[in-house]
């Protein structure tokens, strides 16, 4: 991906450490990679620039936020997905010391939960020198997610400035190999942590419920990117979506779910650490944050 596309990635987030739920001895909470400022014409397409603008309220650009969700239990914490890393857009890749900030060692993580392989998502999986990031931990994505970055024509199927997306999924899955394990989702794949099926954003796109307590939480990942649009306007096509009409099926399903069951989720790129619940809002929905 071209960086000057996203303007530079603008954006520079304090540390912040935004907590979910806790229950008993068990925490989840979320910390920041960082974040990156993308133009309203990337966040949508198919969708003419003054019409997104209008969606908006006018605004032209989104700072879009990248949050990473850590699940800690007394045999040790779980992390989902785990940024950008140093080498994707400047304003991400501050994974390390968020978690350093939220008293989280690196060597105590004991599974990495990928809910798909974009760069934000997956390229902070290795350290400086080509190692796993996280030194004792098994690493989980789904395996339909795997494929599909593996399938031999991958590169046709990108744009040619996100064919780097399928040779650094391909690189880091390569280095990961020792350590990863692939499942089939709608199942426990871990005690407490349930693998949903949300394809579109990706094929193999995965989303988490996580028991805490009598209380289940939503790790949504990509399968609501936007406050506003992935609510308001669910039949949209996200920016980044690989299967537009497959994501916005997804969505209004996902949508519909948390909404009459009045869940708490969490977004990747959604404000204030993710954190929200979704209400119905006429024949569409809205994001209260917080």
């Amino acid at each position: 991906m071209d960086r000057r596309s996203f303007l530079g990635g603008l954006a520079l987030a304090p540390v912040t450490i935004t907590t979910l739920a806790q229950a008993g001895q068990d925490r989840l909470f979320t910390v920041s990679d960082g974040s990156f400022s993308l133009p309203a014409s990337m966040l949508n397409r198919g969708r003419k620039p003054e019409e997104i603008k209008a969606a908006l309220g006018g605004a032209e650009s989104y700072i879009s936020q990248l949050n990473i969700t850590v699940l800690e239990r007394a045999e040790g914490f779980t992390v989902f997905d785990c940024g950008a890393g140093a080498n994707f857009i400047p304003g991400a890749g501050k994974l390390m010391e968020s978690l350093k900030a939220a008293g989280v060692e690196a060597e105590k993580v004991k599974h990495l939960v990928f809910t798909h392989a974009h760069p934000d998502h997956l390229w902070g999986s290795l350290d400086d020198f080509g190692a796993p990031a996280f030194p004792n931990a098994t690493f989980h994505v789904s395996q339909g997610e795997y494929d599909f970055w593996h399938r031999k024509d991958i590169l046709n199927l990108m744009p040619e400035d996100r064919q780097v997306f399928a040779t650094g999924a391909q690189r880091h899955f390569k280095e990961l190999t020792p350590v990863l394990k692939q499942f089939k989702p709608e199942q426990e794949i871990l005690p407490g942590l349930f693998a949903a099926a949300t394809p579109g954003h990706t094929p193999g796109h995965v989303s988490y419920d996580v028991k805490m307590g009598s209380e289940i939480i939503t790790v949504a990942g990509d399968a609501l990117t936007h406050p506003i649009l992935s609510f308001a306007y669910p039949e949209w096509a996200g920016g980044f979506d690989h299967e537009a009409d497959v994501a916005a099926a997804t969505r209004k399903k996902l949508l519909d779910r948390l909404a009459s069951e009045k869940r708490m989720m969490v977004g990747y790129h959604l404000p204030s650490g993710g954190r929200g619940r979704v209400e119905k809002a006429g024949a569409a929905y809205r994001f209260i944050s917080g």
